[in-house]
């Protein structure tokens, strides 16, 4: 059997579609997922906002919104079936992450170490960030999916900002709605 010949193999095994970069968008999804969820725990940041004023926020929020777009990008690019994929990685990693977090904080501490109050106050919040996150990412996250796929037949394929942007709001403002009470 040829090289030729095995490529074709695998290309119609996926439905004729290359996943080039899949592994990659993947990666990056998951990443942003798990350090927005640490970062947002570790910092509250405070910026100045002409109109508003000083407006604090979890620093975590900076990153996050761009899991929607590489969602976005997943099911425009891979599909829906495996953008629900990725997004069940990112729902299993948190989780375990949430675990991990828990567990290493539950450790007790070396006496001559003397961050452990300030190792709790970072990581020990960790896992109910994590639970919070969960909920309101897998409804978000899965609403941004479905609005993109359904928008894409809608359109026909046409309009992809109207769609990216459409979905994203949409997906965030579930999550949002869930997140932040």
């Amino acid at each position: 059997m040829s090289e030729t010949t095995i490529e074709r193999i695998d290309a119609d095994a996926l439905g004729g579609r290359r996943l080039r970069y899949f592994d990659f968008v993947m990666v990056a999804f998951v990443v942003i997922l798990l350090l927005s969820n640490v970062l947002g725990a570790g910092k509250v940041a405070n910026i100045e906002l002409p109109v508003i004023g000083a407006y604090a926020f979890g620093a975590g929020i900076l990153f996050f919104p761009l899991s929607y777009v590489i969602g976005d990008v997943l099911t425009e690019v891979y599909g829906y079936a495996r953008a629900r994929r990725v997004i069940w990685a990112g729902f299993a990693a948190m989780l375990i992450m949430a675990f991990m977090s828990w567990a290493v904080v539950a450790m007790p501490a070396d006496p001559g170490w003397d961050g452990q109050g300030a190792y709790e106050r970072v990581f020990g919040q960790v896992p109910r960030i994590v639970f919070a996150s969960i909920i309101a990412f897998w409804a978000g996250e899965f609403v941004n999916s479905y609005v993109m796929a359904r928008m894409k037949i809608w359109t026909q394929g046409k309009h992809l900002w109207t769609r990216t942007i459409g979905s994203t709001v949409v997906g965030q403002g579930v999550d949002s709605l869930l997140f932040y009470p």
